[in-house]
């Protein structure tokens, strides 16, 4: 079974934009990997090609033999008229009896750990704030064994951010991590990150 998540000699590009340029990358597996890059550098490509929702040019992409993937985007790509709850039930469809019972109970817990309400209202009528959490969370209780985060504490305050990732960072512990970011201090949340840098249509270890 292939355990490697990673890009082999990767080529992307968009017309004249050239977003990875031959670039070669093998993530660490069971752990977190923090991806740092000026914007527009290709982070985000980066993650839905190894996603795969993004197509190379050239190159191959590394992926674990049945991996299970996850991923919180930039957007919060939520269903709006569905309440939190159900948004982050979405992956969980198959659930039923005392599975889904026990699901309900740990989906309430973890609106609660991050301080959003538990109630009727759909997500087209939470803040922005509220919705990021409500996406962070689906990815980070769904049943997934490689979790792709793009920027996903971008908007939020100081003590909002502390809560959702003192909720979040136990759920993630021996599961790959593909994490990116802007701001350098989120590497404290993680301990002993590997760090990459993405410039130039270059993946680099750092």
């Amino acid at each position: 079974m292939s355990v490697s998540l990673g890009i082999v000699g990767a080529e992307k590009r968009y017309g004249s934009l050239v977003v990875l340029s031959g670039a070669s990358a093998e993530f660490d597996v069971g752990r977190t990997n923090v991806l740092m890059g000026p914007s527009g550098a290709g982070k985000t490509t980066l993650l839905r090609v190894l996603a795969g929702l993004e197509r190379l040019d050239g190159g191959e992409v590394l992926r674990p033999s049945n991996a299970r993937l996850a991923m919180t985007f930039q957007e919060d790509r939520l269903c709006e008229n569905l309440t939190a709850t159900a948004n982050i039930r979405l992956p969980h469809g198959r659930l039923r009896g005392r599975e889904l019972e026990a699901f309900l109970a740990r989906e309430r817990a973890a609106l609660e750990a991050v301080g959003l309400p538990v109630d009727a209202r759909p997500v087209r009528e939470l803040s922005g704030g509220q919705r990021r959490r409500v996406a962070i969370l689906r990815a980070a209780l769904a049943d997934a064994d490689v979790l792709f985060f793009d920027e996903p504490l971008k908007g939020m305050d100081e003590k909002t951010v502390c809560l959702v990732m003192d909720f979040i960072l136990p759920l993630l512990a021996g599961k790959t991590v593909l994490w990116t970011t802007h701001d350098s201090s989120e590497r404290g949340f993680f301990s002993d990150p590997t760090m990459w840098e993405v410039r130039d249509g270059q993946v680099r270890r750092v």
